[in-house]
Parts: structure tokens; C-alpha cells; sequence
């Protein structure tokens, strides 16, 4: 009976301790793969901007369809809105499965921006304008998609950015001595 006894006490002494380490350790192995629900800094920072960036995208091709005096402009704008709709459905989708409030509206500087193009409405100046405004909005979200690939955590976002960089980067061809440029 002694024996019996000894060794249900050691059995219950080692499942504790392994339940006691187990527990200790959860942290450590959480730290090293984020769950899917996660969401970095990083991973904020990239929906937020992006958000804001199809935003003004959409904003401002709705606005050459009207302003721009070629029609290659206002075809490249339509393009655009399609796009860059599509790609913020997506980024808002992602952001309500990961419970990430997103901005309401652009920034103070895209709403700026939107502001001067406006004003060059119906000018061949605005052509030339919404195209030169267009390629570094492109090229500064390539920079963000590429830093969220490389650096973000959450691998909903991290798919989120990977399909969205083919079309950012052939926007970023169209508007760069491409498609509307003599």
C-alpha cells in the first residue's frame, strides 16, 4: 500500500508541475507566433493609411472624371476608383474582423491637396496636377505595403497588403511618364 501511495503522490506532484511549467511557458510561446487576431502598431498604422490613401484615391479620380481635360486622365481615374474601392473593401473588411476603428475621412493634407487640384478644374493644368499628384501618393504607398510585408505581424493584414501591392504598383507605372504623358 506504501508503494501505491508513494507513487500516486509523486503522479499528482508531476502532473502539477507539468500544468505549473506548461503555464509558465504559454506567454513565451504566444510571443513567438501571433494568433490571427494580433494586431501590431505596425499593422494599425497600415490599415489606417491605407484606408486614407484609397480614400483620397477615390476621391480625387471621382474628381478628374469631372476636372480633367483629356480623356486618357479621366479613363486612368476611372481605373482607379474601381481599384482603389475594391482594395478598401478589403482593408475594411480586415479591419472589422480584426475590431480596428479606422478614420472617418482623409487628412488634413489629402483634403489640402484635393483642395488645389479643385481649383485647376477644367485647365489642361489639372491633368498635369492630379498625374504628378497621383505618383508619389502611389510610390509612398508601395513604401508602406513593402514595411507591412516585411515587419507586420497579423497575417490577415500582411495578405491584405501582398494583394494590394501588384495594383499600387501598376498604378504607380501608370501615372509615372506612363500611360497620360506625351
Amino acid at each position: 500500500m506504501y508503494t501505491t501511495r508513494s507513487r500516486a503522490r509523486f503522479a499528482a506532484v508531476c502532473a502539477t508541475t507539468l500544468c505549473v511549467t506548461g503555464a509558465l511557458s504559454l506567454p513565451a510561446l504566444a510571443s513567438s507566433s501571433p494568433s490571427p487576431s494580433t494586431v501590431s502598431t505596425l499593422d494599425r498604422q497600415f490599415l489606417f493609411a491605407a484606408h486614407q490613401g484609397n480614400l483620397w484615391e477615390i476621391t480625387t479620380s471621382q474628381q478628374a472624371q469631372s476636372a480633367a481635360t483629356t480623356a486618357c486622365v479621366k479613363r486612368v481615374g476611372a481605373d482607379f476608383i474601381r481599384d482603389h474601392r475594391a482594395l478598401d473593401a478589403g482593408v475594411v473588411k480586415t479591419a472589422a474582423q480584426l475590431s480596428v476603428a479606422l478614420p472617418s475621412g482623409q487628412t488634413a493634407a489629402q483634403l489640402r491637396q484635393t483642395a488645389a487640384l479643385k481649383r485647376l478644374a477644367g485647365t489642361p493644368a489639372y491633368d498635369a496636377a492630379w498625374l504628378k499628384a497621383q505618383y508619389p501618393a502611389h510610390v509612398q504607398t508601395l513604401a508602406l505595403i513593402d514595411k507591412e510585408i516585411a515587419s507586420g505581424t497579423n497575417p490577415l493584414v500582411k495578405s491584405l497588403a501582398k494583394s494590394a501591392r501588384p495594383v499600387v504598383a501598376s498604378h504607380t507605372q501608370m501615372v509615372n511618364h506612363g500611360m497620360c504623358h506625351a
